[in-house]
C-alpha cells in the first residue's frame, strides 16, 4: 500500500485537495487526521484556544496500522499536525497557499486575528514544509493552484515531478506594509 500524507497550514486547502486527489485515484482511501484523533481519543487535553493537544506517537502508530491493514491501494491521510511527526513509509505533500487566501479562509471560519496572524507567519516561513522535509524521506511542496491535484496524482502514481521551494516571505512583507502594522 502507498501511504500519502497531505499536510499544510490551516486554510491552505488540504482537505479540499485531498478529497479531489482521492476521487481521482482508484483504490484509494482518505482519512482525515482530526477525525481519527477524535474517534480514537488520541489527544491529552485542549489548549486555551480549543485546539487538541495531540498524542503524536499514538497517532503515528494508528496511521501505520491503518496502512498495514488496509485493502486499498493508496491510503491518503490529511491534516495539519502530520508535518510534525514521522510516519514510516509515507510520502509527504505540503499544500502551500497565498497568504491572502489563507487569511480570508481563516476569517470565514471565525478565527481571531491573533490565530490568523500566527498561521500567516507559519505559512510564510514554511513551517510545515521545513518540518516535513525533516520527518519524511520524500516530501513535496505544491502550491494550491488549478494544477495541484494533477501534480499530486502524478506523485502518487510514481511519476517524477520537479521539487520546488515556495517563497511566501515577500507576500508577508507586502501584507504587513498594506496593513501598516506587524502581522506578528
Amino acid at each position: 500500500m502507498r501511504l500519502i500524507v497531505i499536510t499544510g497550514t490551516p486554510g491552505s486547502g488540504k482537505t479540499t485537495i485531498a478529497k479531489k486527489v482521492a476521487s481521482r485515484i482508484k483504490g484509494s482511501e482518505l482519512v482525515h487526521a482530526n477525525d481519527l484523533i477524535r474517534e480514537k481519543h488520541l489527544f491529552s487535553s485542549h489548549a486555551k484556544d480549543g485546539a487538541m493537544v495531540v498524542k503524536l506517537g499514538a497517532l503515528g502508530r494508528e496511521i501505520e496500522a491503518l496502512a498495514r491493514s488496509g485493502v486499498k491501494r493508496v491510503l491518503i491521510v490529511e491534516g495539519h499536525v502530520l508535518c510534525d511527526m514521522k510516519i514510516k513509509g509515507a510520502t509527504a505533500i505540503v499544500i502551500r497557499a497565498h497568504l491572502e487566501d489563507i487569511r480570508k479562509r481563516l476569517a470565514a471560519r471565525g478565527y481571531g486575528s491573533g490565530k490568523i496572524n500566527d498561521n500567516l507567519v507559519s505559512e510564510a516561513i514554511d513551517y510545515c514544509g521545513a518540518n516535513a522535509s525533516l520527518n519524511y524521506r520524500d516530501s513535496f511542496e505544491i502550491m494550491n493552484t488549478s494544477g495541484a491535484v494533477s501534480k499530486i496524482v502524478a506523485i502518487v502514481e510514481g511519476k517524477k515531478i520537479q521539487k520546488r521551494q515556495i517563497d511566501l516571505l515577500p507576500e508577508l512583507a507586502r501584507l504587513m506594509k498594506r496593513e501598516k502594522k506587524a502581522v506578528i
